[in-house]
């Protein structure tokens, strides 16, 4: 009887000790969580900042090209700036960024909208392989590619290819 009492307070402490680790373990999981919602900005900026800037080089040497002044073809142009928004778009870290609507606090998709400044740029350039005086939406472009650059802390460039040069 003594020893029956005995192995049911022990596993009474086991079970209180296993629920004291799993409650610390959730405890912990939700700020983990709460600290990538915190720091999702700022980390998604440092991962794709020097791409975006790649991209406006891009489009700089592409606007001085409608110009006359660069010798690269745009068919060059173009396949750089497919290959730069194949970082920015990265299939996991869009997935990772759908995520973002359990933050407590709004937080932007950054990634979703340079990808879709950067697929814009591949399009135009695309269109200018096609056709040396292509027809496309200069301000749908210029204000896709000014809402990317606010979000890196980049200065919005003015070419011709936004149509603001």
């Amino acid at each position: 009887m003594i020893e029956c009492r005995r192995a049911s307070r022990a596993l009474g402490a086991l079970a209180k000790s296993y629920l004291i680790s799993i409650s610390c373990f959730i405890f912990l999981i939700n700020d983990a969580n709460a600290a990538d919602c915190r720091w999702f900005g700022r980390d998604a900026q440092k991962a794709i900042k020097s791409h975006v800037a790649a991209l406006q080089r891009l489009e700089h040497e592409a606007s001085d090209r409608t110009k006359g002044l660069d010798s690269r073809p745009f068919e060059f142009l173009r396949d750089a700036a497919k290959k730069t928004t194949a970082i920015i778009a990265d299939p996991a870290a869009l997935k990772d960024e759908e995520g973002l609507e359990r933050c407590r606090n709004a937080t932007r998709p950054i990634r979703k909208i340079c990808a879709g400044s950067a697929q814009l740029l591949v399009d135009v350039l695309e269109k200018h392989v096609a056709n040396p005086k292509p027809d496309y939406d200069k301000p749908q472009y210029a204000e896709a590619m000014a809402a990317c650059e606010k979000l890196m802390g980049l200065k919005p460039l003015k070419t011709v290819i936004r149509g603001t040069d």
